[in-house]
């Protein structure tokens, strides 16, 4: 182990054994703090992040397992195991504030999973993370196919009459959205699925996380962030009023039809009224989620728009572009960017168009890149400090030859650079396959 991991942990135990030992406010707690907030930015000039974790009951530090790590971090360790954090990642660009917050909620109330995850929203923490699997939890890939299944419920149970149960839809939002707040990276790599058979369902889900990476994002509080994840979801649920072959229609509709596919924010804004626990703002961003910002789109309306409708008109209209549709090709995550970007203060809103691009990154999760070395990879993680050099895993070789045992490789620590996106298409790799093996895997 380096001197500078040794400094860090141990100065990372001592902020933590001095919450035991003094009372809040007491200087003898902030002066740890400080070190420890001196010690990780020094070391983060090298590194995108820092990960302290518990492998087997053994603390890590990065990829180095730190013999007796009980006997020399005893705090270290059991605030992570009372709190059931299994990681604590420190990224670039972290605040003193940030670490205050952290070691406050380390030392706090024993929370876990989700409302540890919103503490650190509360708290404004969006620079550290405490990754928390609690016993049972489900991995994101069974929470993605789970959100799926939800969705196909809804919309069956609508189309036999029925007016559909909330509690499953708000509890599958509210893993989501721990998800997205514990691995973004990995649930927005899912959102490549683009099953047609299911397409209806899978948009759904995309769009539901999509719009909550946006939230988290914009940092919009609890109730707000849970409002637009449940509007995201059903807000094509009105679409199980429109008759099916027009809704598959393969070519353009007639003016009738289009007419009737007009009809469906309303009939979902409906839909979501009448069911027992929905917040009514739910309902308004389901109605409003194809009027544009500029009025145009519909149903047409004159009134205002409630802010929070714009996160699911932009996540919809990034899901929609990027998907191979019956009356279109889909674009690549970058072209799809700059074609929303066109749209910018008439279609969307400019700011929160821009805090989605932000989020999305330069080469959001699942571009497909060619990179100076002519090797060829798909971008899995985005680096917040530096959005043009991602992590990419390589899959075919500078020949083009398929890469054996695909690797990951963070572009901003090397100088390697990305020259141009590729079509998946012109290649053997199905994006939403990847992406699936990918969350398999890291189970």
């Amino acid at each position: 182990m380096s001197d500078s991991s040794e400094l860090i942990l141990k100065s990372i135990n001592s902020a933590l054994k001095s919450k035991k030992l003094y009372p809040p406010g007491h200087p003898a707690i902030a002066a740890p703090v400080n070190k420890t907030f001196q010690l990780i930015s020094d070391e983060l000039k090298a590194l995108n992040n820092i990960a302290i974790g518990i492998l087997h009951e053994t603390l890590t530090f990065e990829d180095t397992l730190i013999q007796d790590g009980d006997k020399l971090y005893p705090d270290v360790l059991q605030y992570m195991a009372d709190k059931n954090v299994d990681a604590i990642i420190f990224e670039r660009g972290a605040t003193v504030k940030e670490l205050t917050a952290v070691f406050d909620i380390l030392a706090g109330q024993p929370v876990q999973g989700k409302e540890l995850q919103r503490e650190l929203h509360t708290k404004g923490v969006t620079h550290i993370t405490l990754k928390s699997v609690p016993m049972g939890k489900r991995n994101v890939l069974e929470i993605y196919n789970g959100a799926v299944e939800v969705v196909k419920n809804v919309m069956g149970e609508v189309r036999m009459g029925k007016i559909p149960r909330s509690e499953p839809i708000k509890t599958i939002v509210d893993e989501i959205t721990e998800t997205v707040f514990s691995d973004q990276n990995a649930i927005l790599g899912l959102t490549m699925i683009k099953n047609y058979d299911n397409y209806l369902y899978n948009h759904s889900v995309n769009v539901s996380i999509m719009a909550l990476a946006l939230g988290r994002a914009m940092g919009l509080p609890k109730d707000d962030l849970h409002a637009v994840g449940v509007a995201a979801l059903l807000h094509d649920v009105g679409k199980t009023g429109v008759a099916e072959n027009i809704i598959r229609k393969p070519g353009g509709l007639s003016s009738e039809e289009w007419e009737k596919i007009k009809e469906h924010p309303l009939l979902g804004s409906n839909i979501a009224k009448r069911m027992n626990g929905l917040d009514e703002t739910i309902g308004r961003l389901i109605y409003e989620h194809h009027i544009k910002y500029d009025h145009s789109g519909y149903p047409q309306t004159t009134s205002s728009l409630h802010p929070l409708s714009q996160l699911i008109t932009i996540s919809d209209a990034y899901d929609a572009l990027t998907t191979l549709r019956v009356y279109q090709q889909p674009h690549s995550p970058v072209e799809a960017i700059k074609v929303m970007n066109n749209f910018s203060g008439r279609h969307f809103n400019p700011d929160t168009l821009k805090a989605f691009i932000n989020m999305i990154g330069v080469y959001p999760v699942g571009t497909m890149v060619r990179l100076t070395t002519n090797e060829v990879g798909i971008v899995t993680k985005l680096n917040a400090e530096k959005q043009e050099s991602p992590v990419v895993k390589i899959l075919y070789d500078a020949e083009g030859v398929i890469v054996e045992n695909p690797f990951e490789l963070d572009l901003s620590t090397t100088d390697k650079e990305i020259v141009s996106t590729v079509n998946p298409a012109t290649t053997s790799t199905d994006l939403g396959s990847f992406f699936e093996k990918e969350a398999a895997q890291a189970v």
